[in-house]
């Protein structure tokens, strides 16, 4: 096969005639030889450009295959990860309600030891007050009760 840079050339030999000049037969073979030179490199370059088209094709197949095979895969991963995202907004929702629940319930709790540390604090005031005026009236009783033994 020749080389794309490689030039042919054919020598072409002239009879001279009344009529001008005629190529002779050796140069007119010579002209057939390069033309089906020519003619093969042609017919080579189709085989091989025929053979890699056919490489091409089919590694181009493989390829939509392959992008296929990936399209599907991701589609499924798009679609379970979709899942998972709803289930976890769910839990999420799920988890604010609870933690909004247990607030109210503190706060709840929080209002009755406010409650329970009023009435304990008026009780125990009165407990205070009543024990003191039990000492006091003690006090008095045992005061009264020493002067009559003194006497």
């Amino acid at each position: 096969m020749s080389e794309e840079k490689e030039k042919v050339k054919i020598q072409i030999e002239a009879i001279k005639t009344p009529a001008g000049e005629v190529p002779t037969v050796e140069s007119l073979k010579r002209v057939v030889d390069g033309l089906n030179t020519l003619n093969s490199d042609i017919v080579n370059l189709s085989i091989n450009v025929a053979s890699n088209m056919s490489a091409i094709d089919k590694e181009l197949r493989n390829i939509r295959k392959l992008i296929a095979e990936e399209t599907v895969s991701f589609e499924v991963m798009s679609q379970k990860l979709e899942k998972v995202s709803k289930q976890l907004e769910a839990l999420v929702k799920s988890e604010k309600e609870k933690w909004e629940t247990l607030q109210g319930i503190m706060m709840d709790i929080a209002e009755i030891i406010k409650g329970f540390q009023t009435t304990l604090e008026e009780s125990s005031s009165r407990v205070d007050q009543r024990i003191s005026e039990t000492l006091k009236a003690l006090a008095e009783i045992i005061a009264v009760s020493a002067k009559e033994e003194q006497k």
